[in-house]
């Protein structure tokens, strides 16, 4: 009657039945070969795994990290997320079958992608440093993680915006439930700032302010290297009551916002927008041409560099960067080698407020709760260069911001074995490079890092000579 065994038949009628399953709502999808060489690895696991005692497959002898690891590490993590959720949807396609047909064969495979995903979910978190929420158990990025309790505990964004609250007293999130912090409410000293238009210190300036670009720029993805800029200044007697509200009006209230800052003495500290390089040219020119910058005698109405409480810090948004690169970053700040290099560029040695520590690449794809490093990780959104010395002339902000960009792109270019000042100097010397960031160019040229029988015309004998006598002392 068959022209076949029965064995051949079951065989050819088991492959078929699995194909249609597996490949019924994947056939376009880019992932369909991902899945091919999951069956064929299944049925290579079978042949080698096999219980001929009952005819099952011990899927546990088989999936194990390296097994999970194969097919994961070449995925990046939204890719992984589009793969694994082919996966449920064949597995749900062959529970659908099977219910039809009682099949050995589906009863394995389903078993074998039940066990894979568990297994993955597990093994995924280092290989695409996913965190644990506390609150609702599910896998989410680093990215996406916010922290509670000071850093104590890890959540997503949904569930601190839904189950958490800032409190001022503790100056940290806390569950809306937990009535221990009310004795803190009582003792909340006030930290507002007696200068006009200036914000408490635990202000959130993302409610005010947007990402910004030029016109002209392209459109601001989540890996675009955009930066925020903090100013600490300390403000001089002559300075009015109402100066940060007028630089607030100056930006029509889109570009900064004033905080008031405990390590000031009687001052503010201004906090921009995350913007491109070129948007934050555009407004420190429109700062320092504004009239109101200075008295009838020119002299400005706050100062930074001559204090001992101000500094400048940058964030840089954190998705424009991967693990390792964060890591770059962390060795190129942190490593003895470039110490002379970079406490000469940030104006300041080792701070309380911004440590240099021995760190390693791996470190990169950490969270470091404590904020007081010289490069801080602590945040979910960006990573903050904390080293600088204060400044209130146009070019030392200027030089701090591109040199904080060009750190970024640097890292985001550079290999593992060019993590020293001067692989990174033999980058910046390329003439694009020079090009792209004037204000620190110059300096590096002015203080011998750099050779160039020119000047860029963009800053000045005049100007950089004022620098060194004034400002720089």
């Amino acid at each position: 009657m068959f022209t076949k065994s029965p064995y051949q038949v079951m065989r050819i009628f088991n492959k078929q039945l699995l194909d249609d399953c597996l490949f019924l709502h994947n056939k376009r999808s880019v992932y369909a070969n991902w899945l091919i060489r999951f069956y064929k690895e299944h049925n290579e696991a079978k042949r080698k795994y096999l219980d001929w005692d009952n005819d099952y497959l011990n899927v546990e002898d088989v999936i194990d990290y390296e097994f999970c690891e194969k097919f994961t590490i070449q995925f990046d993590y939204n890719d992984w997320c589009r793969f694994s959720n082919n996966i449920y949807k064949a597995k749900r396609q062959l529970e659908n079958y099977n219910k039809i047909i009682d099949n050995l064969q589906i009863k394995m495979f389903i078993s074998f992608l039940d066990y894979f995903q568990d297994q993955a979910s597990e093994h995924n978190m280092d290989l695409f440093d996913l965190n644990w929420c506390e609150d609702c158990e599910d896998s989410m990025s680093s990215e996406d993680s916010v922290s509670v309790y000071g850093g104590e505990q890890t959540v997503c964004q949904d569930c601190r915006d839904g189950n958490y609250y800032y409190h001022d007293g503790s100056d940290q999130y806390v569950h809306n439930e937990d009535e221990e912090y009310s004795e803190y409410d009582e003792g909340d000293e006030d930290r507002d700032c007696e200068f006009e238009g200036v914000l408490r210190y635990d202000t959130d300036v993302m409610d005010y302010l947007s990402k910004k670009k030029q016109d002209n720029e392209p459109k601001i993805t989540r890996k675009t290297l955009v930066g925020g800029l903090e100013c600490e200044w300390e403000a001089r007697s002559s300075c009015p009551s109402d100066f940060p509200e007028q630089i607030d009006n100056l930006f029509g209230g889109e570009y900064c916002k004033f905080k008031s800052d405990g390590s000031l003495r009687n001052g503010f500290e201004m906090v921009s927008a995350p913007c491109t390089l070129a948007y934050h040219r555009k407004q420190i020119d429109k700062l320092f041409d504004w009239s109101g910058w200075t008295d009838e005698d020119k002299n400005t109405y706050v100062k930074a560099w001559n204090t001992d409480t101000c500094g400048i810090h940058v964030h840089l948004n954190r998705a424009s960067f991967t693990g390792s690169q964060i890591g770059k970053i962390l060795q190129i700040v942190n490593e003895e080698m470039n110490r002379d290099f970079i406490e000469a560029v940030a104006g300041r040695k080792d701070t309380g407020y911004s440590k240099f520590s021995k760190k390693s690449i791996a470190q990169g794809r950490e969270r470091d709760q404590n904020k007081y490093e010289a490069v801080n990780t602590a945040h979910s959104q960006s990573i903050e260069l904390r080293i600088f010395r204060g400044n209130a002339t146009k070019n030392g902000i200027l030089r701090v911001l591109e040199f904080s960009f060009a750190l970024g792109e640097y890292v985001q270019q550079c290999s593992f074995k060019a993590l020293h000042y001067r692989d990174f100097l033999k980058w910046f010397n390329l003439p694009r490079n020079k090009a792209d960031y004037p204000y620190i160019n110059d300096w590096f040229i002015r203080k011998g890092y750099l050779k160039d029988s020119k000047s860029n015309r963009l800053v000045t004998n005049e100007i950089n000579e004022a620098i060194d006598n004034v400002v720089n002392g």
